[in-house]
């Protein structure tokens, strides 16, 4: 698994915030680096200036890594510096180099935060590629400051469906091989009466069916929870009741002090381009945890 990380830089320091990440996840799981940068067809009289930014980066880069494994082991980092359109270049060499994760900031192509949107060719990628995303936020910048290592709990969000489960897997191996905990979530929804105007609408007490619908919820997550921990995971599960997932993922990501949220998508359009119709949109857009797209999509 994530044999090989890309990691696309634009030469901002912003950009830069995904490095750490790609260090720990290399050193810990061997992984292949590659340093990519596309610069605009009219700059590419400045290509070698972008080459010799990321050989010096890859200095770095492979130093740290080495710091970060048990044994002594072959570090490979590879530069790369092409001409083009940043989205349609990182999709070609997804295609044609095996690529199994790309690691990027949440920065606009200028290397400034867009409020609430992600960075364009961020936003794109992570619905189109039909490999795994981790998207890094500015503000964990500051959080991880001192931590020996960056991830140490995962935050693995389910809503009952099979393609929800798609990033069990990747979720499990990762908690596996990294040797940290993992926290499987699913929200109970609770049932919402709404007046329709004429004056007649019924009122009735629902706390036994919502009860009910928690206690179904729970049986799945401890069934889960039993079976990842028969195969060895150090996991645990929560369930809440509530109306919005994804405020509950966010708050519940600052309870547990959550380091990665793990979740599936599903590359539909529309309002139901996402598994968790736009629950994942959401916790992509107002998190603060750094998150783990795994696309769901066929093929």
């Amino acid at each position: 698994m994530f044999e090989r990380i890309l990691l696309p830089l634009d030469g901002s320091e912003l950009t830069e915030t995904a490095i750490p990440y790609a260090e720990e996840l290399a050193s810990r799981l061997g992984s292949e680096v590659i340093l990519y940068h596309v610069s605009g067809r009219e700059n590419q009289l400045q290509e070698h200036m972008h080459q010799t930014y990321l050989n010096r980066l890859a200095e770095t880069v492979q130093n740290n890594i080495k710091k970060g494994q048990r044994k002594s082991a072959e570090v490979k980092v590879i530069t790369k510096v092409e001409a083009g359109e940043p989205t349609e270049n990182i999709c070609n060499l997804v295609d044609k180099n095996k690529i199994d994760l790309i690691i990027m900031t949440a920065v606009s192509a200028s290397g400034l935060k867009i409020g609430k949107m992600l960075g364009s060719v961020t936003d794109h990628l992570c619905r189109i590629v039909p490999i795994p995303v981790m998207i890094i936020r500015l503000q964990v910048a500051q959080r991880t400051e001192g931590k020996e290592r960056l991830i140490n709990r995962i935050l693995i969000p389910l809503d009952g469906s099979e393609l929800s489960k798609l990033a069990l897997p990747v979720g499990e191996e990762l908690a596996s091989k990294l040797k940290v905990s993992a926290t499987l979530f699913q929200m109970a929804n609770i049932i919402r009466i709404y007046d329709d105007g004429t004056g007649t609408t019924t009122y009735s007490d629902y706390t036994k069916f919502d009860e009910i619908e928690k206690k179904r919820v729970s049986a799945e997550m401890i069934a889960l929870e039993s079976d990842l921990k028969q195969r060895g995971l150090d996991v645990t599960h929560v369930v809440t009741s509530g109306w919005d997932a994804a405020y509950e993922i966010i708050e519940l990501c600052k309870k547990i002090d959550t380091d990665l949220v793990i979740m599936s998508t599903h590359g539909r359009s529309g309002l139901s381009r996402w598994v968790f119709g736009n629950v994942a949109e959401k916790v992509l857009r107002h998190g603060e945890t750094p998150i783990l797209l795994v696309n769901a999509r066929p093929g």
